[in-house]
């Protein structure tokens, strides 16, 4: 059961249908977590799940953003919870057109994202090997384009490494996260604070293979955007 304690920022919702529309979403991730399957194909059948509902109520209207760009921070939370031994988190994530959120792999951590508002380009990867000297071997899948009521999600392993950008002035993402119930995921011994760390792409390494790179970890705590 949610509370309304532990909910933030609802003037970012338009009317009272869009802040039902949330608490029921809010629901249903709640007990996705509680109930978190170990399996992670199972845990993928969930996620969609969750991304299909958002996307039926930005469809019929039902979920509409209030004015998210009259605020100074890009990311705005909704909902922050605990779940047993992880939490919880809904949050906005915005965007301008060209602007980016640096590639950056997870630890701990399953995740979706929505766009509510405008169109994103989405780059994911998944990881396949943590390598010796801080590196990780990844293989990229197809570029994504996201209209609204659209989503993509990440696992511990398959898409585990995704880069936003923004394709519309006003490019807004419902990004919902679970961490903290994974404790042998493969980057959780070093990023369990953070559930992150980000990657230099700009050393990728093509080992072979269309999209199968290693490239280099950089642990940092800025979470800022790039243009």
């Amino acid at each position: 059961m949610v509370s309304d304690a532990d909910f933030r920022n609802p003037h970012l919702l338009r009317d009272e249908d869009s802040r039902n529309s949330l608490r029921g979403i809010t629901e249903m991730c709640s007990a996705f977590g509680a109930n978190l399957p170990r399996d992670e194909e199972e845990q993928a059948e969930g996620l969609k799940a969750i991304i299909a509902r958002i996307g039926e109520d930005v469809r019929q209207g039902i979920l509409v953003l209030g004015d998210v760009f009259s605020e100074t921070e890009k990311i705005n939370r909704l909902y922050k919870s605990r779940i047993g031994q992880g939490r919880l988190k809904l949050q906005l994530f915005s965007l301008t057109t060209g602007e980016s959120h640096p590639p950056h792999a997870h630890g701990n951590l399953l995740s979706c994202q929505v766009v509510l508002e405008g169109r994103a380009r989405i780059r994911e990867f998944s990881l396949l090997n943590r390598l010796e000297g801080e590196r990780l071997e990844i293989q990229e899948h197809p570029v994504q384009y996201l209209e609204p009521g659209q989503g993509v999600y990440t696992l511990q392993f398959r898409n585990n490494i995704h880069w936003q950008e923004g394709l519309s002035d006003e490019t807004v993402l419902l990004n919902i996260n679970w961490q903290g119930f994974l404790p042998n995921s493969p980057l959780a011994d070093r990023y369990s604070v953070h559930g992150r760390c980000f990657i230099d792409f700009s050393r990728a390494e093509n080992i072979g293979g269309e999209g199968h790179y290693i490239v280099p970890e950089v642990m940092s705590r800025d979470d800022a955007h790039i243009g």
